[in-house]
């Protein structure tokens, strides 16, 4: 993949507004760009973060709240990601493989649980580079890592979970991707690049006819790709990707014409926008409007968040 990508397609989530948790993120190093999107955490509000967390971390983000039990909307976004449940008073870890997903759902925290989540979310078709499996085998399901990673990460496991800060588990894990990266065969694939670029430049309006057609290939082989490496057909993303499009336009606020709004994102009118949107929100573009307000504008906002928010 292309670093480069990453500029033309940023996937919104609204983590931030689950009252009872904090949320941080922070970008990979260089050489892993074309292929993470972010590494995140999230865990418990009333639990202390760790003082030293905004040491060295100059592409970071967090959302700290008071303590309230309440649940978080996870959106469709085209990504795939690691996750390492683990709670540091018991020590009990898991860890696991989430594909790619076109619903919306909920995750939902019990009040007093002291589990925290750090993860890997890669691009994208990014993950495809380090697993080397077709990526659709785990679209729509969480799976135990040690059964699918090409090789062994329970050790990296332990030492996120023992690590002293969040900054700390995100060397601990760009060092084992790079490492991994280096040893992988996985060959680059130009032609999805050139199909995400167009998707993502039209904002997910581009159909496969069409992509067929400028790439001088046939839709099967598109959907065959698609399916090693996004884990999805390239209609259900392109239209995973103009849902996150129509999202970031809610997030810029001003004024919201439903009408301009549909026609700016190619969709036939308000009404095919609305339930266009509900498919990937779970509720209306107002519910989506009032829930972005919720957070800070700081997070919202910048593009390249570059300090850490307390509120």
């Amino acid at each position: 993949m292309d670093p480069l990508l990453h500029s033309l397609f940023r996937p919104l989530q609204v983590n931030g507004s689950d009252l009872s948790t904090f949320y941080i993120e922070q970008k990979p190093s260089a050489a892993l760009k074309a292929y993470v999107a972010c590494y995140w955490e999230s865990g418990p509000a009333n639990r202390v973060v760790e003082g030293n967390l905004a040491a060295s971390c100059e592409d970071t983000a967090l959302l700290s709240l008071p303590h309230e039990e309440t649940m978080e909307r996870v959106l469709p976004d085209g990504c795939t990601d690691i996750l390492l449940e683990y709670d540091p008073v018991s020590k009990r870890q898991e860890l696991s493989y989430c594909g790619t997903f076109t619903q919306p759902f909920v995750s939902a925290r019990q009040a007093g649980s002291e589990t925290r989540i750090f993860a890997v979310r890669f691009f994208p078709g990014g993950a495809h580079y380090f697993h080397g499996m077709p990526t659709h085998l785990f679209t729509g399901g969480n799976y135990r890592l040690e059964d699918l990673w090409p090789e062994s990460i329970a050790v990296i496991g332990e030492r996120i979970m023992e690590a002293q800060n969040f900054n700390e588990r995100v060397r601990i894990m760009d060092e084992y991707l790079n490492q991994l990266l280096l040893r992988r065969r996985t060959s680059d694939c130009d032609l999805m690049k050139n199909l995400l670029h167009r998707i993502f430049v039209s904002g997910g309006s581009v159909g496969v006819k069409e992509l067929a057609e400028c790439e001088a290939i046939s839709e099967r082989q598109i959907n065959r790709k698609f399916g090693q490496w996004i884990g999805i057909s390239p209609k259900k993303f392109s239209e995973v990707v103009r849902f996150q499009s129509v999202l970031h336009s809610i997030q810029s606020g001003g004024g919201l014409d439903w009408t301009e709004l549909a026609l700016k994102h190619s969709f036939f009118d308000q009404a095919h926008l609305i339930r266009d949107f509900r498919r990937f929100y779970g509720d209306s573009p107002l519910t989506a409007a009032k829930d972005l307000r919720k957070l800070s504008d700081f997070y919202n906002t910048r593009p390249e968040a570059s300090a850490i928010l307390k509120i």
